[in-house]
């Protein structure tokens, strides 16, 4: 029989994914990536990054599979996407919705490598469209009032409470180059910490001792990063009687749910060798969340194949 379990954070894909691509530097790389880039000058050109920088996050990227190195006899070596990098497309759609209506989409001093492309065009029926993130049972569109979490007792690893300590232990090191400077989704989803408290707080987590418990983060980087999430106006403080306070999502941070459902379904399918613990319901049908993206237009579901982003 299996057994409902508190949702934690560090019992999901979302918490693999979030190691794996919580970093500034590695969704910029992807997202070039996805754009047709492929050689080291391209990158530096196109992101004006560092060369140390741009080689320790291709090597990290490489190691994670997430690209591979080709060389070319008296050429330059190239990054291609492997399999599970082109897999991240759900997450970039996602990542391009959010900045065309809520980031540097309507930022007019945000950098050109930074702003989304105009317009995400569905070559099934060549319509320029504004995808739906929807339920892949009942086809509805999937918001995070409508879902809810839970984990599988029996499915959660032995070494979950070893994980959670190394998640700990990861955090206090974790860092972002130049973080203050980032536009707002690479301060939130580029950093394993901002991102894991957005996951927590998606999920119905409210107070500190909810939010440290789900993340594993420690109280003092843990009151660094609710400080930075209210500046930039994805959370809010709600105070109530006594010294009770809650830490709620504003409806930017709302927003970013298809991005995060995205990354705990790609680190389900990649990042788990058995099954995935945490189980997500939609409610309105009562049947296991499986999302994707749906054309507005004719109604098809998209694929990676069948979309580009002009």
């Amino acid at each position: 029989m299996t057994i409902a379990a508190p949702p934690t954070l560090n019992a999901s894909g979302a918490s693999r994914a979030i190691e794996v691509l919580g970093d500034a530097w590695v969704l910029r790389i992807l997202r070039t990536s996805f754009r047709g880039e492929r050689r080291f000058s391209d990158y530096m050109r196109a992101l004006g990054v560092s060369r140390a920088v741009l080689s320790e996050r291709l090597e990290r990227m490489c190691h994670d599979l997430l690209l591979e190195k080709v060389e070319h006899l008296g050429g330059h070596p190239e990054y291609r996407l492997t399999d599970r990098g082109l897999d991240l497309w759900g997450v970039l759609i996602a990542m391009w919705q959010w900045e065309r209506h809520w980031g540097t989409g309507v930022d007019d001093q945000a950098p050109v490598h930074d702003r989304p492309r105009s317009r995400l065009v569905h070559l099934g029926c060549g319509k320029a469209i504004d995808p739906v993130y929807a339920c892949g049972h009942c086809r509805e569109p999937v918001t995070p009032f409508d879902t809810f979490a839970a984990v599988s007792i029996e499915a959660v690893p032995a070494d979950a409470d070893a994980a959670s300590r190394s998640a700990r232990k990861r955090y206090r090191k974790s860092r972002s180059d130049d973080r203050g400077s980032l536009p707002t989704l690479m301060r939130a989803y580029g950093d394993r910490w901002n991102s894991a408290l957005i996951a927590a707080a998606l999920q119905g987590k409210r107070t500190f001792s909810e939010l440290s418990e789900a993340t594993g983060i420690w109280p003092a980087p843990l009151s660094d990063r609710l400080e930075e999430l209210q500046a930039m106006g994805l959370m809010r403080a709600k105070s109530y009687a006594g010294s009770r306070q809650e830490y709620r999502l504003t409806r930017a941070a709302i927003a970013t749910y298809p991005i995060t459902v995205e990354l705990l379904q790609w680190g389900d399918r990649w990042l788990w060798e058995n099954r995935p613990p945490m189980r997500i319901t939609h409610r309105t049908c009562g049947h296991a969340l499986h999302a994707h993206w749906l054309c507005p237009e004719c109604g098809e579901a998209l694929s990676r194949t069948s979309v580009k982003i002009e």
